[in-house]
């Protein structure tokens, strides 16, 4: 005897007003069809159009300054934080330890060079920041420039080749 799971309209809703899931992602979860959600949604009263805006939009919390503001759906799903201007986001990212000095780059190849066969590809990062602390225990090694700033923006963290402190 096999059981249906049972997933309520209250539940319908609240992944899509909540969690901010599409129609098509609740459809599998639910056991019904996509059209099934958006019968069940229009008669709860949630706004599933699209309307002169485009996209779905939602209200959230900017990551730096808390001041609320929309954002789509998606990008809204996309991104752990979430911020209402370029401003907040460039304030958010600052780091107050960084100095560059493009000659530290330089020393730090060569200091990474003596435990690990670097290649031109890769790239060295500064834990702390500062490029002229070259000490190892300061230094990892990215495989290449894209994993170096996916490792600064994304939410996948992406390992380093080498790192200094584990050697």
């Amino acid at each position: 005897m096999t059981h249906k799971l049972r997933i309520t309209t209250p539940d319908v809703v609240a992944m899509a007003t909540i969690q901010h899931l599409a129609p098509s992602e609740i459809a599998p979860i639910a056991g019904i069809s996509r059209q099934r959600v958006w019968r069940i949604l229009k008669d709860a009263g949630v706004n599933t159009g699209k309307g002169a805006g485009g996209a779905t939009r939602v209200t959230c919390e900017c990551s730096y300054c808390g001041r609320l503001h929309e954002i789509t759906r998606k990008r809204w799903r996309m991104s752990i934080t979430h911020y209402c201007s370029t401003d907040c986001y460039y304030a958010s990212r600052s780091n107050p330890n960084y100095y560059q000095w493009r000659h530290g780059t330089r020393l730090a190849r060569i200091i990474i060079s003596q435990w690990y066969p670097i290649q031109t590809e890769h790239v060295p990062h500064h834990i702390d920041g500062d490029d002229r602390n070259n000490d190892r225990a300061n230094l990892m090694l990215f495989a290449s420039q894209s994993d170096h700033i996916k490792y600064h923006h994304s939410k996948n963290h992406v390992e380093p080749i080498w790192d200094g402190r584990t050697v």
